[in-house]
């Protein structure tokens, strides 16, 4: 006969793989059920380094680690340093042949082979400190005539974070709900109704302060305005049915 699997609860934390046996809320038992501690080897700053420097240079391997893919590189070369140390585990259940340890361990990698950000926090490089590291990274290379403009919204989001999320939590919501291309709830719901073409040269604001290393900008936004005004009406007036281009020929 067949032993039923026990049940128990998993935690994962920077360093460290925890079980312990499912208890019944309803018993009344004071007794202490088994308990698994299984330590993992950390990342040194090195390897945090790599890591993140990985992911700053490619932004797409990054959007594929947040929808659970982990790279190839990081599998081959950080994994097999980092693995759970099945040798230093301990139970609390005390028995010689204890089964637990080889059921959590199994339990673990199962779930950790499922969410790679999961096993890069138990190493020891949390999902946030990850694209922290990263986002900081992207600011940095950002133009200086932006750069100042990018601290102040950078500290503003960060100020904003010690009493909420973090500006990473965030990007990382937003990119795992792929919102981060696509626009808002409303987009969609706007809609203009042009029935006549506006007279006159469309009016054109000064770019110049916006665009201080731009030679000639106002011809060319005007040259650029000009061309899309122009498009938009004749999209516009091949969609009208033939009774509103009789009224507008009259």
């Amino acid at each position: 006969m067949t032993k039923k699997k026990e049940a128990f609860e998993l935690s994962i934390v920077p360093g460290w793989i925890h079980a312990e046996e499912a208890r019944d809320h309803t018993s009344s038992g004071t007794e202490a059920g088994w308990r698994v501690d299984l330590p993992c080897p950390q990342l040194a700053p090195e390897e945090r380094a790599e890591i993140i420097e990985h992911f700053t240079d490619d932004p797409l391997e990054l959007n594929a680690l947040l929808k659970n893919h982990l790279p190839a590189w990081l599998d081959e070369r950080i994994s097999p340093k980092h693995s759970p140390e099945a040798a230093k585990a301990e139970c609390r259940c005390g028995d010689a042949g204890c089964k637990h340890v080889p059921a959590v361990i199994q339990a673990a990698e199962q779930k950790l082979q499922e969410e790679p950000l999961l096993w890069l926090t138990l190493i020891g490089l949390s999902r946030e400190e990850l694209l922290d590291a990263v986002f900081r990274g992207w600011a940095e290379t950002m133009p200086e005539a932006a750069e100042s403009s990018d601290d102040e919204a950078l500290g503003r989001l960060e100020e904003k974070g010690k009493t909420g999320p973090s500006a990473g939590e965030w990007l990382a919501e937003a990119a795992e709900q792929g919102k981060l291309h696509e626009p808002g709830a409303g987009y969609r719901d706007i809609a203009f109704h042009l029935n006549a073409k506006p007279e006159g040269e469309p009016r054109i604001d000064n770019w110049t302060p916006l665009l201080p290393n731009v030679k000639a900008v106002q011809q060319v936004v005007a040259q650029l305005t000009s061309e899309t005004a122009a498009k938009a009406w004749e999209d516009l007036s091949g969609k009208q049915d033939p009774q509103s281009r009789r009224k507008e020929r009259r």
